[in-house]
């Protein structure tokens, strides 16, 4: 039992790394994808766990997750995908439970959100960069009725509001127009802003409809560990 407990040690350490590593890639469709792909890790992890009762590593795999940034969903719904049954038809316990539950929550807080309305325009930038390309860029992207902006910069300049976009994949287009002195870049936002908000609320609906009929997870609490339903 020692080296089973040794074993989980050492995969937990290492699946919490790569974890740690995902949630930090850019750009987004890349970190959630990476993300899904360690579902079927964690999975295995907890139910290890859960095999030779180490209700310890259990709970620190299950705080660990609450812990983390909303993104993490994507690795919370991927990992209950891959929970496996026991031949009786009964999960262990792998502290799915917990994980259905704040998964459930998290999704529940998004779809609160109103949708966004048509003249709307107003884009996050991420945080990062604070120089003052990325604070003019900032105020022209959280403006709800600009949708274009016309901005003289060096190539260096250009180079780098180009990188900003581009790897928080915005749906903004960044064009040159090489006329005069400096050359002008051209920001517009695109209709892609409303279509990919829409498809990440489909997605959550979808999702939360499929953690209610599978787990039930609780809506007061993500402590709590519902029970599953079957397939």
């Amino acid at each position: 039992m020692v080296a089973a407990q040794q074993l989980l040690d050492l995969a937990w350490e290492w699946t919490s790394k790569v974890i740690g590593t995902a949630l930090a890639l850019l750009p987004p469709s890349y970190r959630d994808q990476r993300l899904s792909d360690l579902g079927k890790p964690l999975a295995a992890v907890l139910a290890a766990a859960a095999a030779i009762e180490a209700a310890s590593t259990r709970d620190t795999a299950c705080r660990y997750l609450r812990k983390q940034a909303d993104m993490v969903t994507a690795l919370e719904v991927s990992t209950l995908r891959a929970a496996n049954l026991h031949p009786n038809g009964i999960r262990g316990d792998t502290g799915s439970g917990d994980l259905a539950a704040d998964c459930a929550a998290r999704l529940r807080v998004r779809l609160a959100h109103p949708q966004r309305a048509p003249g709307d325009w107003s884009i996050e930038l991420p945080a990062g960069c604070t120089c003052e390309l990325c604070e003019t860029l900032r105020a022209f992207l959280s403006d709800k009725s600009r949708r274009t902006f016309e901005w003289p910069l060096a190539k260096q300049r250009r180079q780098h509001v180009h990188s900003r976009i581009d790897t928080a994949e915005l749906p903004v287009s960044h064009l040159t127009r090489r006329q005069g002195r400096p050359y002008t870049l051209v920001l517009n936002k695109t209709d892609a802003l409303f279509a990919q908000e829409q498809e990440a609320r489909t997605r959550d609906e979808s999702d939360l409809e499929w953690l209610e009929a599978k787990w039930a997870p609780s809506t007061e609490s993500t402590a709590s560990s519902p029970k599953p339903r079957g397939n």
